[in-house]
């Protein structure tokens, strides 16, 4: 809509800019202009130079849409030449728009902002020609001269008139381009609210002819006072021109980086109030970033395949060299339209260009960027003004970095709780395997524990029924630990229990084919070892083999404290897939204690590095010798305890007491 109205706006005015360009050759006289080259060559330098310290307004039409407009003292420094040589000072005014229309046309890459150009360049012929000639004639008719003679009340008042008239005529000639825009911000806004736009063209065809009536005063000091004067008059005003640039300037950056803060605050509070999602953060971004910086295109991507935020969404994309370049690149860098890109090998035109690399959390290592092109304004981006973007860049990309450590975060404890819940039920059903009841003996005790280090184990005990009244008495342990390790202990279990069942008194062919089903239905270079003894309660016999294990103790107190080792009688299982195993039997004297552990015991460590070890734990028992199965099992573990300390549980833990009453 806004195009259609560059294009109306241009239509209509060409016929006026035609016919005043018609009219201002007709009425020129080329004796009168070569008389007064050198003054109108003067003027013109001023009209140049006061342009080069323009000001510029930018007004908020609607929410987050701004209007620009620029202004200048050079339009008083024109008219002060048009008091002093008439018409032909117009043609200052159509030399400049040209000169100004050819320039900013060749930077201009979209058709809209040419069609912007075009509507310019007709209208400001319109109101710079026709319309100035118009207010001239009128002026003349009044009784008018050129050049003014001089500053008396008959000579300011018809002057005066003359800045009326053609203030009337250029307001005409725009005005049918200011109804269309009213009406046009009406229909956007859904609101009858049209004070921002009429406060836009109040300050911008107002505000610059505020100082036109200081032309006849510069015209006047020319005709009646010295040179020196004139010039010192003209000092004071590129003063006042330059400062007014200046606040331009300030007041544009203040603007900005109030935004910019605003936004940022908005957007921080959106990320912490909003579900720790990454599908979230692109809606998020879509409400708070648009507006935050003047720009005609931002990305934000962590790789070329990834981009979280692209806006406007039609706009060309980051190129793979940039995010390749960027990746590389720890701090936050600009580039103005003039600079070569380090990406790129060519020289086209680009935009004012501001990246800054998206820095992980933990590393500081770059893990994506912020890609900023500038749309351009009334003021050029210099290094300054680049510069002056970086903090609120930066904080855009430490925000974003913030959000995805956060999501990360939440992603990880999200991870690990499922795992420490699967972990906790693996836990649950291997300790579902062991026997939770044993059966009683006339004339034994037994007492069994388990103390996993984690949430699963790789030790593993079993005592199993067998016939005759005979008993299966089983400790194991898998090398390593983990999820792994558990679920080989389950099927070394199962194994273990079949085969003894099936080989009720051969504890060597237990081990032997449970030996060759581990190595046929596993691939995972684990060993076990293992303990396997079958004890007859009524004579007291322990019919065993040792794969590797631990070798229990039988602790003697009737033959003065005797202790006996039942050594290995082969390799762990899982080793060699033909190993064997020889059986060995001992016998069990009434007060006798068997001592069955896991290495969890013996290499139990202290702060200091010290083991427990066997002696300990033989020391740990004899001391309770005579009492129950349960107390010297406890007995045994505290002392266990008391000599960690706060060290950490680093192995499994499993201990089987036997006793043999007296």
């Amino acid at each position: 809509m806004v195009g259609v109205g560059d294009v109306f706006t241009f239509l209509y005015s060409l016929p006026l800019a035609l016919a005043g360009l018609g009219w201002l050759i007709a009425t020129s006289d080329l004796i009168h202009i070569r008389q007064n080259l050198p003054l109108l060559i003067f003027i013109l330098s001023l009209i140049i130079l006061f342009n080069q310290v323009s000001y510029f307004i930018l007004i908020e039409i609607r929410t987050d849409r701004y209007a620009k407009t620029t202004g200048s003292l050079a339009t008083m420094i024109h008219w002060s030449g048009i008091f002093l040589l008439g018409h032909i000072a117009i043609w200052l005014s159509v030399i400049w728009l040209w000169f100004d229309f050819v320039k900013k046309w060749r930077l201009s890459s979209s058709k809209s902002s040419r069609w912007s150009l075009l509507r310019n360049l007709s209208v400001d012929h319109a109101t710079n020609t026709f319309a100035m000639l118009v207010a001239l004639t009128l002026y003349k008719d009044y009784g008018g001269q050129f050049p003014i003679p001089g500053l008396s009340i008959t000579t300011v008042i018809p002057a005066l008139s003359l800045l009326v008239i053609h203030y009337i005529f250029v307001n005409l000639i725009w005005l049918p381009y200011f109804l269309y825009h009213v009406r046009i911000q009406m229909l956007l806004t859904k609101s009858r609210q049209i004070q921002p736009i009429l406060k836009f063209i109040l300050l911008s065809f107002g505000l610059p002819y505020l100082s036109h009536p200081f032309a006849i005063l510069a015209a006047g000091l020319y005709q009646q006072s010295d040179v020196l004067i004139f010039l010192f008059f003209l000092t004071g005003l590129l003063l006042v021109a330059i400062l007014a640039r200046q606040l331009s300037y300030a007041g544009e950056n203040n603007r900005q980086q109030s935004r910019q803060l605003e936004k940022l605050e908005q957007l921080g509070r959106a990320i912490i109030n909003a579900p720790a999602d990454l599908l979230e953060l692109p809606h998020i971004f879509s409400l708070h970033i648009p507006n935050m910086f003047p720009s005609g295109n931002i990305s934000l991507w962590l790789s070329p395949e990834n981009v979280i935020y692209h806006h406007p969404p039609d706009a060309p994309e980051v190129s793979e060299a940039a995010w390749e370049w960027l990746i590389q690149q720890p701090h936050t860098q600009s580039y103005r339209t003039k600079d070569n890109l380090p990406w790129s090998n060519n020289d086209l035109f680009h935009h004012a260009i501001v990246i800054a690399p998206i820095l992980e959390i933990e590393s500081n290592r770059p893990i994506g960027g912020v890609y900023l092109e500038l749309r351009a304004l009334v003021q050029d981006w210099d290094q300054r003004s680049l510069i002056n973007l970086y903090p609120a860049v930066q904080s855009l990309a430490a925000q974003i970095a913030s959000a995805l450590h956060r999501i990360e975060t939440l992603v990880n404890t999200l991870a690990f709780q499922n795992l420490t819940q699967e972990l906790t039920l693996a836990g649950q059903i291997q300790a579902s395997f062991l026997p939770n009841q044993f059966p009683v003996i006339d004339g034994w005790q037994i007492a069994v524990t388990l103390l996993p280090a984690r949430e699963t184990s790789g030790d593993y005990f079993d005592v199993i029924q067998l016939p005759e009244g005979k008993l299966g008495l089983l400790i194991a342990d898998v090398a390593d630990k983990g999820v792994g390790p558990a679920l080989y202990m389950a099927l070394s279990r199962t194994l273990i229990r079949t085969y003894a069942e099936e080989y009720e008194a051969e504890p060597e062919v237990v081990f032997f084919a449970t030996n060759k089903r581990l190595f046929r239905d596993t691939r995972a270079n684990l060993f076990v070892t293992a303990f396997y003894g079958i004890l007859d309660p009524l004579n007291g016999t322990l019919t065993y083999c040792n794969a590797g294990h631990n070798p229990p103790f039988i602790l003697s107190p009737a033959k003065e404290g005797v202790i006996k080792s039942l050594g290995r009688t082969g390799l762990a299982m899982g080793i060699e897939e033909e190993n064997t195993w020889l059986q060995a039997t001992i016998h069990i004297d009434p007060g006798d204690v068997l001592l069955l552990y896991t290495d969890g015991i013996p290499d139990a460590q202290n702060n200091v590095g010290d083991f427990f070890d066997d002696e300990a734990l033989i020391q740990a028992a004899q001391e309770h010798i005579g009492q129950p199965a349960h107390e010297i099992q406890a007995a045994i573990l505290e002392a266990v305890q008391i000599f960690v300390g706060d060290a950490p549980q680093f192995d499994d833990i499993t201990l089987m007491v036997l006793v043999r009453d007296v």
